[in-house]
């Protein structure tokens, strides 16, 4: 994957897509063949050396936005920068200005149970990419959105590949594989 790519990867549920997902972003380690990461093989760096990747170059978004609610959304695009010890008065202008961008600027002390679905995932593409991460992995990110939902966090993956973010996204969704650069299918866990 190039910076500024978005690939859709389509393919019927258990075929292997978020198997991938978790072997891009190093979650995973593969049991034959290999992954390169920046330059390193995934199956050849300890468990330290990966989780620095991930927290320095790999974001990732999920169907279910994975928020800690009782934090509010600026607390949670804080998470990473404070895990990757930005200090607090960055951390606090990188996540105004990143819940700015996902369009939420005026919700950024409200919590997770006081946001749309919609609102929630925006959340989770702001924490995603607080690190300025140089990968996006998204796994159904529009699958518990409604249509018109869906095309605004479609938008918004397209606009950050756009800004040089490489962006993987697994959708069932037509419409928005058909925002990738490069559409993919996956059928019993082999891209087609």
């Amino acid at each position: 994957m190039e910076r500024g790519t978005l690939l859709s990867i389509a393919g019927p549920s258990g075929c292997g897509k978020s198997t991938l997902l978790h072997l891009l972003g190093g979650v995973d380690r593969p049991t034959t063949g290999s992954v390169t990461i920046l330059g390193h093989r995934t199956d050849a760096l300890g468990d330290a050396a990966l989780a620095r990747i991930r927290l320095r170059h790999v974001g990732f978004v999920f169907q279910r936005f994975f928020l800690l609610p009782m934090l509010t959304a600026e607390e949670n695009v804080a998470l990473p920068m404070m895990e990757a010890r930005v200090p607090a008065a960055e951390r606090r202008r990188r996540g105004r200005a990143l819940l700015e961008r996902v369009g939420l600027g005026d919700r950024m002390r409200h919590r997770p149970g006081q946001l749309s679905g919609g609102e929630m995932q925006r959340v989770a593409i702001a924490r995603a990419i607080a690190n300025h991460p140089d990968l996006l992995l998204a796994d159904e990110p529009t699958g518990e959105l409604d249509e018109a939902t869906g095309r605004e966090v479609g938008g918004l993956l397209r606009a950050l590949s756009r800004d040089g973010i490489a962006v993987v996204l697994v959708t069932h969704n037509p419409d928005l594989a058909a925002l990738a650069d490069r559409q993919v299918r996956m059928r019993d866990g082999v891209l087609a």
